[in-house]
C-alpha cells in the first residue's frame, strides 16, 4: 500500500517534519509494509536527509505544482478513473499519488482570511489528488475564518476532502460557520503529540544533541536549573516590521535568567543551517545574535552558561534536549507541542489563538504572553513562576497529556476506517 503525504517537509520547519514523521509513524504501525510518497517544497535536501528505500521524496514546490503536478494530473485523470491506474511515461510523482491509499495533508494553516496570497498553494496541494480519484485526508490544522468573500469561495475545495480534521475550537467554530458538512468534520489536537523517536527520518544534529544533553545533565545533577528558550524567526519578522527589538526582549530574559542562577539553553524549531541569511524556516540566525548579545552583556564565564544550538538538528534529538530542561519559553507552535509532549512546563511567547487553544487543555493558558505587549520582565515573571512550581506543572502536564494524545492518535483511527481499514 502507498500513502502520499504532503505539506511537511523533513528538512526546515522542524514542527512540519515532527508532523510528517508522525504521519509516517502512525500508518506503519497499522500497515508496517507500507511505501510512502512525501511531497517537499525543499526536495532535493529531503531526498539527501532520508534513507529509508519506503519512503520517495517528491518535489511540491509552487513551481512544481503548477507546472507539472496540476496539469499532469489533471491530464491522467481520465486514465486513471478508467483503468485505475497511471502507466508511464506519467512521471513518478503522478502515479504514486493515483496510486496512492489516501494523501495526508499536513498543512498547519490553511484557507485563512487575510492570507490570500496562499489560497493558490492551498488549493493546489490537495486538487491533484481529487482528480486522480485519491481521498483526501487534512489533518489536524488550522482553517478560516471564511469572511472574505474570495477565502469563502476558494474552501468549497474543502467539500471534496474525505476528513478534515479542526486544531481547536476556534477552526471547529469556523467549519461550522460555513456549514461544513459535519460528517466530514473532526475537532483532534495536533498530530505531533503523538510523535515518537522512532518515527525520525532523519539523524541531523545528533552529536550536537548529545553534547548539549550531556551539559544540561551535569548543570541539573549540580542543582542548577536550565531553562530551553525557543525563539521565532516569524515573530522576529513581525518585531522589526513594529518597529521594536525582538533579539534585546530576549537577550533581556537571558541575562534575567542567568541573574537568578539559572543556566539557559537556546534551541530551535525551524533550522536552515546552510542558508544563515535567511529567516524563513531559520531560528538559527535569531540564536546566534541572542547568544553573542548574552556574552558581550556577560562573559560566560562569570555567570551560569548560554548553550546554544547552532547548526541542523531534527525533531527528535530536539526533543532530546528539551526532554532535560527544567522548563522551557517557547515562540514556536510545535516547541510548545514538543515541550508538552515530554511533560516539561513550558511557558508562550505567541501572536495567536493557536496557542491558548492547546495550552488550556492542561490548564496551562496562563502562562501564555502576547508578543506584541514585549515586556520582558513580565514574561520573566511567568518563567519563574513555572520554575517555582516546577513538580506541580509537570505533574499537571502528564495527567492531561494522556486524554491529548488519545485524542490525537483518533484522527488517525478515523482515516484507517474511512478507508475501510
Amino acid at each position: 500500500m502507498t500513502f502520499s503525504v504532503i505539506a511537511g517537509t523533513i528538512w526546515g520547519n522542524r514542527g512540519a517534519e515532527a508532523m510528517l514523521e508522525t504521519a509516517v509513524g502512525r500508518v506503519r504501525d497499522r500497515f508496517p509494509d507500507s511505501e510512502f510518497a512525501v511531497f517537499s517544497y525543499y526536495p532535493k535536501r529531503d531526498r539527501s536527509l532520508v534513507t529509508d528505500p519506503a519512503v520517495r521524496v517528491h518535489s511540491c514546490t509552487p513551481a512544481y505544482l503548477v507546472l507539472v503536478l496540476f496539469p499532469l494530473s489533471l491530464l491522467a485523470a481520465p486514465i486513471a478513473r478508467l483503468a485505475g491506474s497511471v502507466p508511464p511515461p506519467f512521471p513518478r510523482s503522478v502515479r504514486d499519488l493515483a496510486a496512492s491509499e489516501a494523501l495526508i495533508d499536513l498543512a498547519g494553516v490553511s484557507f485563512i482570511d487575510g492570507r490570500e496570497k496562499f489560497l493558490p498553494f492551498n488549493i493546489l496541494t490537495i486538487l491533484p489528488a481529487i482528480l486522480l480519484g485519491t481521498p483526501v485526508f487534512k489533518l489536524a490544522q488550522a482553517l478560516g475564518p471564511f469572511q472574505k468573500r474570495l477565502n469563502r469561495f476558494a474552501a468549497r475545495i474543502l467539500t471534496r476532502c474525505a476528513l478534515v480534521v479542526a486544531r481547536g475550537e476556534v477552526t471547529l467554530g469556523h467549519m461550522k460557520d460555513v456549514d461544513f458538512p459535519a460528517d466530514k468534520l473532526l475537532e483532534a489536537p495536533d498530530v505531533a503529540f503523538v510523535f515518537e523517536s522512532r518515527d525520525s527520518l532523519s539523524d541531523e544534529g545528533a552529536q550536537e544533541a548529545a553534547e548539549l544533553a550531556s551539559s544540561i545533565d551535569e548543570l541539573r545533577a549540580r542543582g542548577t536549573n536550565v531553562v530551553g528558550l525557543c525563539p521565532s524567526a516569524v515573530i522576529a519578522g513581525k518585531a522589526a516590521e513594529e518597529g521594536w527589538d525582538y533579539v534585546g526582549f530576549l537577550t533581556r530574559i537571558v541575562e534575567g535568567l542567568r541573574s537568578s542562577g539559572c543556566a539557559v539553553v537556546l534551541f530551535p524549531n525551524a533550522t536552515r543551517a546552510s542558508r544563515p541569511e535567511k529567516l524563513r524556516n531559520n531560528d538559527l540566525p535569531v540564536i546566534a545574535s541572542v547568544a553573542d548579545r548574552a556574552d558581550d552583556a556577560a562573559p560566560v564565564a562569570t555567570q551560569t552558561p548560554v548553550l546554544a544550538v547552532r547548526g541542523d538538528m531534527s525533531a527528535a534529538n530536539i526533543r532530546e534536549v528539551v526532554g532535560r530542561c527544567s522548563c522551557v519559553a517557547v515562540s514556536r507552535f510545535h516547541a510548545m507541542v514538543g515541550a508538552l509532549a515530554e511533560r516539561v512546563p513550558v511557558a508562550v511567547l505567541g501572536w495567536s489563538h493557536k496557542y491558548v487553544e492547546v495550552m488550556r487543555r492542561f490548564d496551562m493558558e496562563q502562562h501564555v504572553f502576547d508578543y506584541a505587549d514585549h515586556d520582558a520582565e513580565a514574561f520573566l515573571g511567568v518563567i519563574e513562576g513555572l520554575l517555582e512550581e516546577r513538580e506541580a506543572y509537570a505533574d499537571a502536564i502528564g495527567a492531561g497529556l494522556g486524554p491529548v494524545q488519545a485524542a490525537s492518535r483518533r484522527q488517525f483511527e478515523e482515516l484507517f476506517g474511512r478507508l475501510g481499514h
